[in-house]
């Protein structure tokens, strides 16, 4: 497998005070995914000069900048072990006067390394490493390690004094034996051969036996504990920042990679629909397995927050996997849509594009407990403040600067959370963040939390020295994936649709129930069934279709003509079309009014398209098979006699001519007894009492007139 490198450089300007004054400071971190090697040591520090040459630029004249390495475990299921040549090279380069004169250097340390890139780490002037660090040899087979390996980490150690020789010694060496001694002078660690001097010198006191000869050494805490100039801390942002006395800042990162990157891009629009936003998070965890970058794309207007929630921790958690996500917004990113582009580490957006604001989002009311836990935990993991993931669900809520008079560090808090802040007289409010309801590329940038414009995809990409054709665009996944790309397609959404209405027109220009009662049957069927995928169609939509079917059905074949029951079919099939092409049903912002009137525009335009099709269909196919098909001839009378009975459900004209007795009155309905049997009726226009003999004069369908005798 090719190395999984990335480098995530991180600038952050930070101030500290001392007992005399406070001086600005500034620092850069620098994180390198394990393994190192050969092939990639080059741009590792091409990378780290460039990180350098900035950080210093933007650094005091009296300070000199301080770079933290953070060096990532290998990756699971990673067979390559960095290379100790390029192990090497990396420590001569970090070692060199040139870069000593810049910067100081701090080695930070997480996890289980088995690696010759201890190395590098030692040559740093300060090494973190949190309590879970364990180091193990950096050879399987320890004769790999030759005598000049084992002088350049002798070396190495001694300029710095982090690990002690006899520590060194045994860890590269299994063979050599490692003992806790103590002397009248001191306590301290020795090899076995050492241990055996002091003894034949009569300095021993005491030892205690740490490995034998022959076991493989592992240094963990109860080791690297001994030694003062180790500081082992959990090595989260928040806690480097406090122990080097640095501003816990967040990080603006201007990233570059280094060897082989593995990288994908995740196609985020039009993510409205429940099975839409299940399968981008099936897609996400996928690509997690055999990805290290993924860029979010993202157009898209929000809706059902809940799931959104999910998605962004989703996104977030990444990190925690040593991924890195880039965001990068080309227009907007409304509502809730907002936080996937905040759980990112690194945001790019075009000279226009806005994060938050009014859109398709779902209402979530008053912040609760139970959301601002969900919402403080997002933040965390993201290190973001959570008040602007809480704008992208309440756009109406405030977002003020705060500066704290210490560090200088300027945030965003909304009152909730300045409220719940412990230090929140150290904070002073400055301007109003989101004035326009969202976020911009000036409003984030005056936080911290963007890392450049971007006019289009390939300019992010460049920024990681990838171009379009080296990325994977993924939109969904497998076969349902399909399905739901189809169903939450435009041109399906509004082909279903026209087929629908189409087949309408059609079956009510050609009375009886035909191909184009169908065909209007299977584009209804289709519509719903995507906008169902879709998240827009609940139980209220589907009700008044329905209602406008079956309205318009029984004026077709029950009552002739176009009356109240066809009206009323129409006017709920328009609602019902029109609540589906949308996430709410009545509009509670700006932009959902908008989305109303564009889905009134869109039904209406789609309708009168249709009208016009037909037309145009008829006209250029009237007389072939297809144009009888659509709109068969009916205007002659037998035509129209036979499609009338066609579509009656009932025959009653064996009543025509015969008499019978009213049993209720006739205003003007009622029910008459012909011979053993009682119908339904209409009188010719009188009134007629019961127990009255009546004569049947027409009858149409399930309609019979009778007239008094």
């Amino acid at each position: 497998m090719l190395s999984l490198l990335l480098l995530s450089m991180t600038y952050s300007s930070l101030t500290a005070q001392d007992a005399d004054a406070s001086s600005l400071g500034t620092s850069v971190l620098v994180e390198i995914q394990l393994p190192i090697q050969n092939n990639n040591i080059g741009s590792i520090t091409r990378a780290l000069d460039t990180a350098i040459d900035s950080v210093t630029k933007s650094s005091a004249d009296n300070q000199r900048p301080m770079l933290l390495l953070r060096f990532l475990p290998t990756v699971e299921g990673e067979q390559l072990k960095s290379d100790f040549g390029a192990c090497n090279t990396l420590e001569s380069f970090l070692s060199s006067p040139s870069l000593t004169r810049q910067c100081r250097t701090v080695a930070v340390l997480d996890g289980p390394f088995a690696d010759h890139a201890l190395l590098p780490a030692l040559a740093c002037s300060k090494l973190i490493v949190s309590p879970e660090t364990l180091l193990t040899s950096p050879e399987e087979d320890a004769s790999k390690i030759t005598p000049e390996m084992r002088e350049d980490y002798q070396r190495v150690a001694k300029a710095h004094q982090h690990l002690p020789n006899a520590l060194l010694q045994a860890w590269l060496d299994p063979a050599i034996a490692l003992h806790e001694v103590v002397t009248e002078e001191n306590t301290l660690l020795a090899t076995g051969q050492e241990r055996q001097q002091l003894l034949d010198e009569g300095k021993l006191s005491s030892s205690t036996a740490i490995s034998m000869a022959g076991d493989a050494l592992a240094i963990d805490r109860t080791l690297l504990e001994r030694n003062p100039s180790i500081s082992i801390v959990p090595t989260n942002d928040a806690t480097l920042a406090a122990e080097l006395d640095i501003a816990p800042t967040r990080f603006l990162k201007s990233s570059g990679p280094i060897g082989d990157i593995h990288a994908v891009v995740v196609d985020m629009s039009r993510l409205v629909g429940l099975s839409r936003i299940r399968d981008k998070q099936t897609l996400i965890n996928q690509l997690a397995d055999d990805h290290n970058l993924i860029i979010f794309q993202f157009q898209n207007d929000g809706a059902h927050a809940e799931e959104l929630i999910d998605l962004a921790n989703t996104i977030a958690d990444l990190r925690r996997e040593n991924i890195k996500t880039v965001a990068f917004v080309e227009q907007h990113a409304r509502g809730a849509a907002g936080m996937l582009a905040l759980a990112c580490d690194e945001i790019y957006l075009a000279p226009e594009a806005t994060i938050g604001g009014y859109g398709n989002s779902d209402e979530i009311g008053d912040l609760t407990f139970e959301l601002q836990q969900v919402l403080e935990a997002l933040g965390h993991t993201s290190l973001r403040e959570w008040s602007l993931f809480y704008s992208c669900l309440n756009p109406t809520i405030e977002l003020y600067t705060y500066s704290h008079t210490v560090t200088g560090e300027t945030r965003a808090f909304c009152q909730q959370q300045y409220e719940a802040l412990e230090d929140k007289a150290q904070w002073t409010r400055g301007t109003l963040l989101n004035s326009n309801r969202h976020l911009d590329p000036p409003a984030l940038r005056q936080v911290g939390h963007l890392q450049g414009i971007a006019s289009n995809l390939a300019a992010v990409l460049s920024q990681f020295d990838l171009t379009p054709a080296d990325i994977e665009v993924k939109a969904t996944t497998g076969l349902s994936g399909i399905l739901n790309e189809v169903a939450h397609s435009n041109w399906f959404l509004w082909a279903t649709l026209t087929m629908a209405i189409y087949g309408l027109i059609a079956e009510l220009a050609s009375p009886g129930l035909g191909f184009p009662g169908l065909l209007s049957l299977l584009g209804f069927g289709l519509h719903i069934w995507a906008r169902h995928l879709n998240g827009t169609v609940a139980a209220l939509e589907i009700i008044l279709i329905l209602i406008g079917v079956i309205g318009i059905a029984v004026e077709l074949f029950v009552t002739p003509g176009f009356g109240l029951f066809g009206i009323g079919g129409a006017i709920s099939l328009a609602m019902g079309l029109v609540l589906s092409a949308q996430s709410f049903s009545i509009p509670s912002n700006p932009f959902q009014v908008q989305q109303l009137a564009n889905s009134i525009t869109a039904v209406v335009g789609t309708t009168v398209g249709a009208i016009v099709l037909y037309q145009v269909t008829i006209r250029a196919f009237g007389d072939t098979w297809l144009g009888r098909t659509i709109a068969p001839p009916n205007n002659d009378a037998a035509t129209i006699k036979q499609n009338s009975w066609n579509e009656a459900l009932v025959h009653w004209e064996h009543l025509l001519g015969k008499t019978g007795q009213t049993t209720t009155r006739l205003s003007p309905a009622g029910k008459v007894r012909f011979e053993s049997k009682v119908y339904d009726v209409v009188s010719d226009g009188d009134m007629i009492a019961a127990s009255t003999q009546v004569k049947v004069v027409e009858v149409t369908g399930n309609r019979i007139v009778v007239t008094e005798v």
